[in-house]
């Protein structure tokens, strides 16, 4: 398994907790409230120290199970592989911001806004690294 294979399962699992994190402590302030909560900070600086924590624990763990490919140079396929995932993720990422910028144009709540494009930050960014996954194991 290549080194930006490993490190794209890494940032996939820590997006994924860091999310569901933030998703949460959102929910949890909507539900009590009976409304869309502002922006949370608190929930946002969590959110980043989770990542930051999973992804240096688990890079460091992948590059001692192979050192030499850690420090490897890309070659043309692995190139390829984060621009077609980049691009696609880029998609996702401009999808989503549109429909979060059009139910703010219908109803016009920014806090809901803000907690969209968190969202559409986010899964962007997770459907770049599964589509990285699925292009190194496709063996584009």
């Amino acid at each position: 398994m290549a080194f930006k294979e490993k490190s794209a399962w890494v940032m996939s699992i820590a997006l994924i907790v860091a999310g569901a994190f933030y998703a949460w402590s959102v929910f949890i302030i909507w539900q009590a409230a009976g409304m869309v909560p502002p922006p949370n900070v608190l929930g946002l600086a969590v959110g980043v120290v989770i990542i930051i924590a999973i992804a240096i624990f688990g890079h460091i763990v992948a590059a001692i199970g192979n050192p030499m490919d850690a420090n490897a140079p890309e070659d043309e396929r692995d190139r390829l592989v984060v621009w077609r995932a980049g691009n696609l993720g880029g998609l996702v990422l401009g999808a989503l911001s549109m429909t979060g910028l059009f139910h703010f144009a219908v109803l016009g709540n920014g806090n809901l806004l803000f907690h969209m494009i968190i969202g559409a930050l986010t899964l962007s960014q997770l459907a770049e690294y599964v589509l990285t996954i699925w292009y190194y194991r496709r063996g584009v």
